[in-house]
């Protein structure tokens, strides 16, 4: 984990009430793997004799891509209270307070050939960064993608083109009507391994399935986070090894190791 002065490059509206920041911080992005994520300060950099602590927390924010030969980072977030609105408001040339990468990240097997990546919401931002994994391995992706309205989707255009999109909305607006979890059927007998992130109803949805017993099964899990180091256990889930932080021992687990 590093701490570091990231200069906002781009802060652009992608979809309704949803941005996407690209920053440059070196030390961070070259060590940044698909999962792990940013802890960032949504107030002014301190400077001497100036330091502001509202709001109190850092706000964790998944990276959606590494480009490791210019050190920048993207993540995607959802503009939900006063700290990611603050980042929203971010201008380029601005700077950002943040810790990183923090977390235990995704991990693709050797013997996976056809990746299917299952999201819902901005759930599908780690799993951008691990479509961009997969495909530099030469493994097929496949990334079914759910959210609550068409306003919502992820636009194609920021994928790669290699990756197989499929977008179901709840209400029918886009794509195949319904949750995410009916559009899986069909690619379940294609995959080899299988990642997902989301809500957690939607993650345990996923656990429900008529699984292949041989099938590898990765989830990152999504808990709000007090300090994002371990410390607080304001993480805190069971699993079958006993109570693990989210932060630190996750937030990708094997699907086996919870129990669900």
């Amino acid at each position: 984990m590093r701490q570091a002065r990231a200069h906002v490059l781009a802060n652009l509206e992608a979809a309704q009430g949803t941005y996407l920041m690209r920053l440059r911080a070196p030390s961070i992005a070259a060590h940044a793997r698909a999962g792990q994520f940013l802890h960032v300060r949504c107030a002014p950099v301190a400077t001497a004799g100036s330091l502001s602590h509202d709001p109190l927390l850092r706000r964790p924010l998944s990276i959606l891509r590494t480009r490791r030969e210019s050190g920048e980072l993207e993540i995607l977030y959802d503009v939900v209270g006063r700290g990611t609105e603050y980042l929203s408001r971010a201008r380029v040339g601005d700077e950002l307070d943040v810790l990183g990468p923090l977390g235990r990240p995704f991990t693709l097997k050797p013997a996976t050939r056809h990746l299917l990546l299952v999201s819902g919401g901005i759930g599908i931002v780690p799993l951008v960064a691990l479509a961009e994994e997969a495909l530099a391995r030469n493994v097929l992706a496949t990334l079914v993608a759910g959210f609550r309205t068409a306003a919502k989707v992820f636009p194609a255009e920021l994928l790669p083109p290699e990756v197989e999109y499929v977008v179901s909305t709840d209400d029918g607006s886009l794509g195949q009507p319904g949750l995410v979890t009916a559009a899986l059927g069909e690619y379940l007998p294609w995959a080899d391994q299988l990642c997902a992130c989301g809500p957690t109803p939607m993650l345990r949805a996923v656990a429900r399935l008529p699984l292949p017993r041989s099938l590898p099964v990765q989830v990152s899990l999504e808990e709000h986070m007090g300090c994002a180091m371990g410390v607080c256990l304001g993480c805190v889930v069971p699993t079958r090894r006993g109570l693990q932080r989210v932060c630190r021992d996750g937030p990708v687990f094997e699907l086996r190791e919870l129990g669900w």
